[in-house]
């Protein structure tokens, strides 16, 4: 039998080849100090600690000594004193200090004042400076195994962050430091190097590259296809959308039309590669390329591309949730730093799928869904990125439409189970309600009562409406098609909207509309409705209970999904509907909360108070007809 293995998939060793004679440790320090291939970051000290933090300035106050609050914080402690226990000493006499004023964590409020603290002392040039010298003296001692030795550098790649994980990160740069011959490093540095290059030369530039992230005002430019726009340009706060094929041409051959984002275009495209191929790509006919670019501000470099791609698919997820169809990356993709190229991809990769690639109606119904995001949260994301939580959400949300969405219709997206959809959405109603900081019984309640005025709405505006429906079947009536237009219309998303007040105007020329005896009914159910409060009453009163028994059986589902407890696929189906409406009316609350900034709570008593209003009108004696004779509403 074979006395070795192959190395599981995602361990790929990092094999150091020194150009240079060097020690021995300095070659082991180099050969553990990059992260290996595709490794996730490392979960250390700091991480413990900032979990500590973000989860006691998220839970509400009046939670912070409950027993899941208790153990949870138990699990903490227990988490941050074994981590505390790999850091080496020189690091570990720094922030000993600051442990200690996490001890104590009955207060609240000091212990996120002291996570926050801890974070910036671990992310400091010292702190980062003390972790190298811990891994150096480790590196020395006879004996000592590289998984020792990647513990103490994984600490170094928790301090140095994103810049620990692209393609030119600081670690590689420090290990080139340590075994790179005098000729190499001048070349990298662009500067000469002292000689003899002794090792404290190359540690002491290790340690300076381990610090010395890029910090600038960061652009990035990326690439889009299947990606319409409504019109050439789109701005969305700090992201600007070009139509590629009007864009490219104009900044460099045409200029017919100017734009902000021209000179830039200009700037960069000797060194921007695929700019080139973009501008050939995009004036094909069955290509719908989109360029975005998306200003992140003064920050560091490292990390600078996920980031846009993150925040851009955030807008995008909006779209997508709403009934668009998902746009893809290109895969190209540049990095400016103070208006310069940092970094660039090499190519533009477009795929284009044989079935519906024309798909404009899909395409063109996303880009007015995007002209309205840009309506409506381009101040908001002006002031700053959504919350990391709420994007979490609405990718959830994302992934959750995806049973039978257009994607998975007309573009091979992967379908996505019903018991998976049930337990994102869930997921979702609970990141909402973090986000919001309000229970999420609290928020489960107010959806619930959403849900009953939105049912009681849907089935009587049905009611009224059936007269009108499947006309074609029936014999024809002079006048029917201007009789629903005076009692209806559909907004731009496709919607019918409904006059009640002209439905029950005009209830006699109604019905006098040949119908069975069925629709009959229905309509006459539906004005009895709309002009009886004491009907409307019965009738929220039957939405109530259905909703209600709907609420207990979707709390049931959640826990078979998530317990893998016995689950009727019947049981799973009938809650589908009140899963998707409540996790998209719990969606649409959220990103009211983050246009508006409106206190959460203050966001569920207006859903508590549209309920409370409609009693109330009911009490009066007001009957539906008149409240929306006088308010003009459609529902």
């Amino acid at each position: 039998m074979s006395n070795w293995t192959h190395p599981t998939i995602g361990e790929n060793v990092v094999r150091v080849r020194p150009t240079a004679t060097v020690s021995d440790w300095l070659l082991s320090v180099a050969e553990v100090l990059p992260l290996p291939h595709r490794a996730v970051p490392p979960y250390t000290l700091g991480e413990a600690v900032a979990e500590l933090g973000e989860y006691a300035q998220a839970v509400d106050a009046s939670d912070w000594n409950s027993r899941f609050a208790r153990n949870n914080r138990h699990s903490l402690r227990t988490e941050i004193q074994a981590q505390s226990e790999a850091i080496g000493r020189r690091l570990g006499a720094l922030v000993a200090p600051l442990l200690d004023d996490l001890r104590d964590d009955a207060n609240q409020e000091a212990v996120v004042a002291a996570a926050t603290k801890f974070g910036e002392v671990w992310h400091s040039e010292i702190a980062v400076t003390d972790a190298f010298r811990d891994l150096c003296a480790a590196a020395k001692v006879f004996g000592m195994t590289s998984r020792a030795l990647r513990r103490l550098s994984a600490i170094i790649a928790s301090q140095v962050g994103p810049a620990a994980h692209s393609t030119f990160s600081l670690l590689s740069h420090a290990a080139d430091a340590l075994v790179n011959t005098e000729e190499d490093l001048a070349r990298w540095r662009d500067a000469p190097i002292a000689e003899p290059l002794t090792e404290e030369h190359r540690l002491e530039m290790a340690k300076d590259s381990l610090v010395a992230a890029p910090v600038g005002r960061v652009v990035v430019w990326t690439v889009f296809y299947r990606a319409l726009l409504s019109g050439m340009r789109e701005v969305i706060g700090p992201m600007t959308f070009l139509r590629a094929d009007w864009a490219l041409p104009n900044a460099f051959e045409l200029e017919l039309h100017d734009f902000p984002e021209r000179a830039e275009l200009r700037g960069i495209r000797e060194k921007v590669s695929w700019l080139e191929d973009l501008n050939v790509e995009a004036l094909k006919p069955e290509n719908r390329l989109t360029l975005v670019r998306i200003d992140l501000g003064e920050r560091q470099v490292a990390g600078a591309e996920e980031e846009a791609r993150r925040r851009i698919e955030a807008v995008i997820s909006v779209a997508v949730e709403a009934g668009g169809v998902s746009w893809q990356s290109a895969g190209a993709a540049t990095v400016l730093l103070d208006g310069k190229v940092r970094s660039s991809s090499l190519g533009l990769t477009v795929r284009n799928v044989p079935v519906l690639e024309d798909d404009t109606y899909g395409m063109g119904g996303t880009a007015e869904i995007l002209s309205s995001v840009a309506d409506q949260f381009g101040d908001a994301l002006a002031k700053g990125p959504m919350p990391e939580r709420l994007i979490e959400a609405l990718t959830s949300l994302r992934e959750a439409r995806m049973t039978d969405h257009r994607d998975v219709l007309f573009y091979g997206a992967r379908r996505v189970t019903p018991r998976i959809a049930t337990a994102l959405e869930d997921h979702a109603i609970e990141l909402f309600a973090s986000v919001l900081r309000v229970p999420a019984a609290d928020l489960a309640a107010a959806l619930q009562r959403r849900e009953a005025l939105s049912q009681a709405d849907r089935r009587t505006v049905g009611q009224l409406m059936a007269p009108f429906n499947e006309a074609w079947s029936r014999e024809r009536y002079e006048g029917r098609d201007e009789l629903e237009r005076r009692i209806s219309k559909y907004s731009r998303g496709g919607v019918r909207l409904v006059s009640v007040a002209k439905a029950v105007a005009l209830q006699d020329e109604i019905r006098a509309l040949p119908m069975s005896k069925l629709q009959r009914a229905d309509l006459e159910d539906a004005l009895a409705i709309c002009t009886d409060p004491d009907r409307e009453r019965q009738l929220l009163g039957e939405m109530w209970r259905e909703t209600e028994l709907l609420r207990s059986r979707h709390r049931r589902v959640r826990n078979a999904v998530n317990h893998g407890l016995p689950l009727h696929e019947t049981t799973l189906s009938s809650i589908r509907n009140y899963a998707a409406d409540t996790s998209r009316t719990a969606l649409n609350i959220a990103l009211t909360w983050f246009k508006n900034g409106d206190p959460g709570a203050a966001l569920l008593q207006r859903e508590e108070k549209a309920w409370t209003d409609q009693m109330d009108r009911i009490g009066r004696g007001m009957s539906w007809a008149e409240e929306s004779a006088q308010t003009g509403e459609e529902s």
